[in-house]
């Protein structure tokens, strides 16, 4: 009988991963290099999260078919190369990019939800009904301030004369929120830096620093809604990238919210044949 808490043996050694300082104490070892080439096998496990059958388990042929007449053909033929190199079917890839997907879920959500509050307490530092006021209203782009109205139509239709600004941090798209740490909005809401807000961030770091970062997080949480592939765009970056982001607002909740991800666990599964 298989001793499920017992090691994984690896017939090939994962890529190496990025310099140490980059995860310094963000709880899992990484599984690959920055630029995600993940064309080689990752059967090693980090952590006894993921059992033994779960990484064993493949797709038996119905399974396949249900999946290829339901999905379609051509769009499980992008998973197709790397099965090839693993020596898997397609599905089988395919379905482990979307426990990667799913995997990655949490990590997100709190990036987004942390990063909006610290960019929304900006807001109200200047006024407690900032979607009010017009200096800020002239400054945000036409397509940006088309969003707010139609935000604020809803959230007033939805909550009547209590709605306040803390109505709309979730009314509004993760874009508007980064269309707030464009350099229009530099002198308005950061003259004295942004770390004012992201009070964990470098202090060298740039306005522009931080608008890329949210990009970064925000396109690859686009990239999951929409069902795409994940696997070999370079994960381990991308979620260093959502830590990130967190740890710019609270060290101790990116600590915490690495120790509960299992997105290195799940590059770590990557299903490989006999």
């Amino acid at each position: 009988m298989t001793d499920k808490n017992a090691p994984l043996k690896t017939s090939e050694a994962a890529p190496e991963g990025p310099p140490h300082d980059l995860v310094h104490g963000r709880g899992q070892k990484p599984a690959e290099a920055p630029k995600g080439n993940l064309t080689a096998s990752h059967e090693a496990i980090d952590s006894a999260d993921v059992a033994t059958d779960q990484v064993q388990t493949l797709t038996d042929l119905r399974v396949q078919k249900l999946l290829t007449d339901c999905l379609s053909d051509r769009r499980l033929q992008r998973y197709a190369p790397a099965a090839g190199d693993a020596g898997v079917a397609r599905e089988d890839i395919y379905l482990w990019n979307c426990d990667l997907s799913e995997a990655f879920h949490f990590a997100l959500h709190m990036a987004e939800v942390t990063c909006r509050n610290s960019i929304h307490n900006a807001l109200t530092f200047r006024d407690p009904r900032w979607f009010e006021n017009q200096t800020f209203l002239n400054i945000l782009d036409p397509l940006r301030r088309k969003d707010l109205d139609n935000a604020i139509a809803d959230e007033t239709d939805q909550h009547g004369d209590v709605m306040d600004a803390h109505h709309m941090v979730s009314a509004l798209s993760f874009g508007f929120w980064e269309h707030l740490t464009t350099k229009r909005f530099q002198r308005y809401l950061f003259p004295k830096g942004f770390q004012r807000v992201f009070k964990h961030a470098p202090w060298d770091a740039k306005l522009e620093d931080l608008h890329d970062l949210i990009e970064s997080v925000r396109r690859w949480r686009n990239r999951i809604a929409h069902h795409n592939a994940i696997f070999d765009k370079g994960p381990s970056s991308k979620y260093q990238d959502a830590l990130k982001l967190i740890a710019w607002s609270s060290p101790d909740l990116e600590a915490w919210v690495a120790t509960r991800c299992r997105v290195n666990q799940i590059i770590n599964a990557r299903p490989k044949g006999e």
